[in-house]
């Protein structure tokens, strides 16, 4: 459960669809007072993404249910002056367009900064304020296709895959923004940052970058991207998934133990590639046992081995429900989800 070292802090949200409404999401479960701010014509396009529950959009909402809403027309004097208000007693003001569109509006930093000298300012963009991408359109993937994430992403074939959730909206975007915005309180002091998406993203490379280095090609190691038996995904007899995570041979050598075949034992890392172990016999060992075979078989034991859970079943997790991860739904009331 989130602290709520934020109350008291009031919070103008200007941002629009997942990476800027997601952070402020977060700083409201941390007890800060968010008004999302809203121009009449040109609303947030999450309020018409499907599914929908009592004429909402259920995404929209888990997005911004513990927000207050102002939707105005900030563009025209009288709906400036409103907001002029509010950011006389704001905290924090966060916006996510591109580069000089607020200042367009009169609502730029510089602009604000002389009505409240204490206001801490944020700009979330795709590609940051300057430089040669800074007025380009984009999303997630290619924040992803541009930082060489989806290369370290392929099927097979040699073909780049889409993630299915993400990554650089909420990684790059979302959690920056938030370590961006509590840095700036701590300090107490009124100010300017730049938060750009891509920028948060490096850090995600660590691995393959350091391989390249040192003069590795990581789509050739694929340490721990497929080329490793004790680090991998496993078919189970009833065709579920299993996921393997004993990566220190400790956790590999007490699932030798659990399995019966100390032969396995290893002391070295790499003797665990799948170029030089037995990999089709540990394939073979997985598919004797159903998934839930296996998790009984490991309960209590320090084997890394979790289920592959489906997204239907997440929601379902004893752990992650025990964990409050899925409160929202009683704040949005989706009445068919108990």
């Amino acid at each position: 459960m989130l602290s709520k070292a934020l109350t008291g802090k009031m919070i103008l949200d200007f941002t629009l669809l997942l990476p800027g409404p997601l952070a402020t999401n977060i700083l409201a479960q941390m007890g800060a007072r968010v008004i999302k701010v809203e121009h009449p014509q040109k609303q947030d396009g999450t309020r018409m993404f499907p599914p929908y529950v009592n004429d909402k959009a259920i995404l929209y909402n888990m997005l911004n249910h513990n927000k207050e809403e102002l939707v105005i027309d900030y563009r025209i004097e009288e709906g400036r002056k409103h907001i002029v208000e509010l950011v006389k007693q704001a905290d924090v003001f966060i916006e996510q367009f591109r580069p000089q569109v607020m200042k367009s509006w009169g609502l730029d930093y510089d602009s604000l900064k002389i009505i409240n000298p204490n206001l801490i300012y944020l700009s979330l963009s795709g590609y940051g304020q300057e430089g040669e991408y800074s007025l380009n359109a984009g999303h997630d993937l290619n924040y992803l296709a541009t930082t060489g994430i989806l290369d370290m992403i392929r099927d097979e074939n040699g073909k780049p895959v889409i993630p299915g959730v993400q990554i650089a909206d909420i990684s790059g975007g979302s959690y920056m923004l938030i370590t961006a915005c509590l840095a700036a309180l701590i300090q107490n002091k009124g100010q300017y940052v730049d938060v750009s998406v891509l920028d948060g993203l490096p850090p995600l490379l660590t691995i393959p970058i350091s391989q390249l280095w040192g003069g590795i090609n990581p789509h050739e190691l694929k340490m721990l991207n497929g080329n490793l038996v004790n680090y991998n995904v496993y078919k189970t007899k009833d065709a579920e998934w299993i996921a393997l995570g004993a990566l220190e041979t400790k956790f590999w050598n007490n699932f030798c133990e659990m399995v019966g075949q100390k032969g396995w034992k290893r002391e070295n890392i790499w003797e665990l590639s799948i170029h030089v172990f037995p990999y089709d016999e540990v394939q073979h060992l997985f598919l004797n046992k159903t998934l839930s075979d296996w998790l009984k078989l490991s309960k209590g034991i320090d084997v890394c081995l979790s289920p592959v859970l489906k997204i239907s079943e997440v929601e379902k997790d004893i752990h992650l429900k025990a964990r409050g991860y899925f409160e929202y739904q009683k704040a949005i009331n989706i009445p068919w989800i108990k």
